[in-house]
């Protein structure tokens, strides 16, 4: 009974005799090990043993049989690992007891317990402990995203592909592989898990965990941990890019109060001054009176405009930027455009003129708000255009597309400085006042026709601003 009961344990039990060659092998050991009974029996246990334990565990065993203990706990002091038949190492448990045979032979009994599920579940909740602490210990998005595509790598895989999707739909990839693999081993092409990156029931993303080895593939084991570390990864990545639009937010904030408080003050200060002289002393003149109501009254007008541009840039940023479209003439809107600056452009010694190709079709367009986008432009190139200089609106078909050119001769935008052009607040060096949002929102109101603004440049020699709508907006 009680041979059969070790024959049927789960466990590897193995005995040995002085000469420390194996006599018993119970069917534990055979699952565990991969030998059958009969190729291990008579052989020394060494083959049982990764090959830089063996020479110590032999000293083990004889100094163990020379002391006075009945039975000891193997792996006190080390860890104890055991050499499976197709040349695989894990890690055990082993306890090892001695018995005097009724022959007089000294037997040793060791009870061997495969713990590698354990070990691997160690540490694998390690690895995630790790990763908790590595991802809170940034806010910053750039930051976030490098560590989610590096902290699995090797734990989980040979190489890490992040893809993450920003509110417009577009995807940012960011990849990550041991050093040790080149580029071009093409070696990547084995065992893939692909997991989804989900955050308040949103995807953010996707996360693609690549093994070398095709013979190693991702075991349920595997896909619950990738699963947590997931998981970890959409809600650090979350908050990281929350983080990032709060710090906008506060940034968006704090240049409309620098707009208001700084744009808004020199016509508040001239409505200020010319109200305290009609309350004070008014002018006995009625063309001194009159000019002081003018200055009051262009001095609301630009209020109003700033007020204006800074509701429409907040509408396009929202993406709610209310157009109505309507069967329209290029050559009215250019016209309209431009004449808003005929005597600013005469004031300031530039010739503008408009040049509009005969029969170009009507656009599907709404044209107060091409009018607001094409002035924006125009007027921007008067105010940096010196005397002498010259300004041209021109329109053209372009194939199937309109496209709307302001060219001045100018002084140029530097090299640096045309990626910024369009952007919120931007200011060219030396520029006069204004809320820098001209630019911001003639490229908005663009866009939400469907079309497309750009700029090109050459300092000291002028600027062309561009304008091409989509076929999709001509009608015949």
């Amino acid at each position: 009974m009680y041979e059969r009961i070790v024959d049927v344990a789960a466990d590897a039990i193995i005995t040995i005799d002085e000469a420390q060659e194996i006599v018993h092998f119970n069917r534990g050991a055979e699952h565990i090990f991969g030998y059958e009974r009969s190729e291990v029996l008579g052989r020394n246990l060494e083959c049982l043993l990764p090959e830089q334990f063996r020479a110590t565990h032999a000293g083990y065993v004889t100094g163990f049989g020379q002391s006075s203990e009945a039975a000891r706990l193997m792996g006190h002091r080390r860890e104890v690992f055991g050499l499976r038949k197709d040349g695989t190492t894990f890690p055990a448990e082993a306890s090892i007891l001695k018995l005097d045979a009724p022959d007089g032979r000294r037997l040793y009994t060791a009870l061997v317990r495969d713990v590698s599920d354990r070990k691997r579940l160690e540490m694998q909740q390690r690895f995630l402990a790790d990763v908790s602490a590595a991802l809170s210990r940034s806010l910053d998005y750039d930051a976030t995203l490098e560590s989610v595509v590096r902290l699995p790598v090797p734990a989980l895989a040979d190489a890490c592909v992040l893809e993450v999707f920003d509110d417009a739909g577009r995807s940012v990839r960011v990849t990550f592989q041991r050093p040790d693999i080149s580029e071009d081993s093409g070696r990547l092409t084995a065992a893939t898990d692909v997991i989804s990156l989900v955050a308040r029931d949103q995807t953010v993303g996707t996360l693609s965990l690549l093994k070398l080895d095709s013979s190693v593939e991702f075991d349920r084991g595997d896909r619950v941990v990738a699963e947590n570390f997931a998981a970890r990864a959409a809600l650090a990545i979350d908050n990281a890019r929350l983080y990032h639009e709060a710090q906008r937010a506060t940034q968006a904030r704090d240049e409309v109060l620098g707009v208001v408080s700084h744009d808004l003050r020199n016509p508040l200060s001239a409505i200020a001054m010319c109200a305290r002289v009609l309350v004070d002393n008014p002018p006995a003149d009625a063309n001194a009176r009159r000019d002081l109501a003018r200055t009051i009254h262009d001095s609301t007008a630009w209020m109003s405009r700033m007020i204006q541009d800074l509701l429409d840039v907040s509408a396009i940023e929202a993406g709610v930027l209310s157009i109505v479209c309507a069967r329209t003439e290029i050559a009215t809107v250019i016209t309209r455009a431009t004449g808003l600056f005929t005597r600013t452009a005469a004031d300031r010694g530039v010739d503008l003129s408009m040049e509009v190709e005969s029969g170009i079709p009507q656009v599907d367009a709404d044209a107060e708000r091409l009018v607001q986008a094409i002035a924006n432009l125009v007027g921007n190139a008067v105010k940096f255009t010196p005397s002498g200089g010259t300004v041209c609106v021109s329109a053209r078909a372009r194939y199937d597309d309109i496209e709307i050119t302001v060219d001045d001769t100018g002084r140029g935008i530097a090299e640096e400085d045309v990626p910024h052009v369009f952007d919120r607040y931007w200011h060219a060096r030396g520029a006069a006042a204004g809320t820098g949002l001209g630019l911001a929102i003639a490229k908005g109101i663009v866009e939400t026709h469907g079309g497309h603004i750009r700029v090109t440049s050459t300092p000291g020699a002028g600027s062309r601003f561009s304008i091409l709508l989509p076929s999709s907006r001509v009608t015949a």
